[in-house]
C-alpha cells in the first residue's frame, strides 16, 4: 500500500470496507458508484483496492474476501447519474480484466479522466463468479450506487465494490486523514449534498492538501489498535485525526478505560509505522447514550481533552451535560447521527480550532 502516498485523494467520501456482499454462484454482477470530486479538469487517476474488511460491527475486521474476476471496468462522466459520457476503460497490468486473489491488495493502471464540477465520476466494475463468494464492500449512503445481477437492477443497501482510494496524480504538500466511524464517514446526511462535517472540511481545505476520509460505518477503536489493514491505511498519511468511541461504548461494550487504551495503542502503532506522522484525537461525540455509557464517554473525553493535540467535536453537538445531542442536529428523533446542520456546527467549530492552532 505504499503506492497510495504518491497520489492525491480525489474525493471526500469514505472509502473503507465495512462489511461484505455474498455473491451468488455463476452470476454476472455490475457495480456502479458515483463520486463528486475535489478538483475539475483532465487529470491522471489510479484506483487502489483492498480485498479485506477494515472494521465493522456486523462482520470481522481483517476478514479476507474470496477471489473473484473483474472482466470489465470503466470510468465515465455523468451530469445526472443517468447519462454516461467520455467513457474510459480501466485496465489492470495492461489487461481489461483482473483475477483478484483471496485478500489481495491491488491497483488499476493509470487512466486519464476529465471531471466537471456538479457532475459525477461513475466507476463501473463487472464481476463474474463461478461459485458463492464473499466480497468486502462499502456502504456509502451519501452517494448512491447501483447493482445489477444478471442484467437486473437489485437493491443492496448501497453496498458496492468500490476502491479504497481514488488517486489523482497532482502535486500536493500533505495528506490529512480523518479516521473514525459513521459519524466521521458522514453517514445519514442527504444524498449528494456532501454536508457532513468531514465533507465540509475536505472541500474547504486548500487544494494542495490531500484529504482522505477514513470514516466508516460501525468502525471501532479496538480494530484501529489491532495493526491490521485499517491501521496501515491511516499510517500512510502525514496527519491523522482519530475519532472512535461511540461504537466501542454502545455496541462493543467497552469501558472508558478500554477505549482510552485502544486510542493510545492506535496512536503508538501509527507512530511506529510512520515516525513523521502527526496524530490528533477528536472527542467522542454525544449519541444519546444510557447513563452508564455516557459515564464511559465522559471518561474518554476527559482523557482526550488532557492531551496536547485534540479537537473538541463533542461540545459542538452536545445539548446538555447529560450527553444529549442538540435535537436539530440529529438525523431524526430516533437517530443521533449528525445531520447537515450538525455537520455545519462541527465544521464551524473546526475552523475556529484551526485558526487558534494555526493549523
Amino acid at each position: 500500500m505504499e503506492k497510495f502516498t504518491q497520489y492525491y485523494s480525489a474525493t471526500v467520501l469514505g472509502c473503507g470496507n465495512n462489511n461484505g456482499i455474498c455473491l451468488k454462484a455463476d452470476t454476472d454482477y455490475v457495480f456502479k458508484s458515483y463520486y463528486r470530486l475535489r478538483a475539475e479538469g483532465e487529470d491522471t487517476y489510479k484506483l487502489f483496492f483492498v480485498n479485506k474488511v477494515d472494521s465493522t460491527g456486523n462482520c470481522r475486521a481483517e476478514k479476507k474476501g474470496d477471489g473473484y474476476s473483474i472482466y470489465e471496468a470503466y470510468a465515465a462522466y455523468s451530469p445526472d447519474k443517468e447519462k454516461e459520457e467520455n467513457i474510459v476503460k480501466i485496465t489492470f497490468d495492461g489487461n481489461e480484466g483482473k483475477q483478484v486473489a483471496v485478500g489481495e491488495e491491488y491497483a488499476s493502471d493509470e487512466f486519464s479522466f476529465t471531471y466537471k464540477k456538479e457532475g459525477y465520476m461513475v466507476l463501473t466494475f463487472k464481476v463474474k463468479t463461478d461459485r458463492r463468494k464473499f466480497l468486502p464492500a462499502t456502504n456509502e449512503s451519501v452517494s448512491t450506487g447501483k447493482v445489477f445481477e444478471n442484467g437486473k437492477e437489485i437493491w443492496w443497501d448501497n453496498f458496492a465494490l468500490r476502491p479504497q482510494f481514488i488517486g489523482m496524480k497532482k502535486p500536493f504538500k500533505k495528506t490529512v486523514a480523518f479516521w473514525g466511524d459513521s459519524i466521521t464517514q458522514g453517514s445519514r446526511t442527504h444524498v449528494d449534498k456532501y454536508e457532513a462535517w468531514t465533507h465540509r472540511i475536505g472541500n474547504f481545505l486548500e487544494e494542495d492538501i490531500s484529504f482522505w476520509n477514513l470514516g466508516m460505518g460501525w468502525a471501532r477503536g479496538y480494530d484501529a489498535s489491532s495493526g491490521g489493514v485499517f491501521t496501515e491505511k491511516a499510517s500512510m498519511c502525514d496527519e491523522v485525526f482519530i475519532c472512535f468511541g461511540v461504537n466501542d461504548i454502545r455496541s462493543g461494550g467497552r469501558s472508558g478505560e478500554e477505549v482510552i487504551g485502544d486510542l493510545e495503542r492506535a496512536k503508538e502503532l501509527l507512530m511506529e509505522k510512520n515516525e513523521n506522522i502527526k496524530v490528533y484525537y477528536i472527542t467522542v461525540p454525544p449519541f444519546n447514550m444510557s447513563e452508564y455509557e455516557e459515564a464511559q464517554r465522559k471518561k474518554v473525553n476527559e482523557f482526550i481533552r488532557s492531551t496536547e493535540n485534540c479537537f473538541d467535536m463533542a461540545v459542538c453537538l452536545e445539548d446538555d451535560e447529560n450527553g444529549s445531542v442538540v435535537p436539530r442536529f440529529m438525523t431524526n428523533r430516533d437517530d443521533a447521527h449528525p445531520n447537515g446542520e450538525g455537520g455545519r456546527a462541527v465544521f464551524e467549530g473546526f475552523l475556529k480550532w484551526r485558526e487558534e492552532r494555526k493549523w
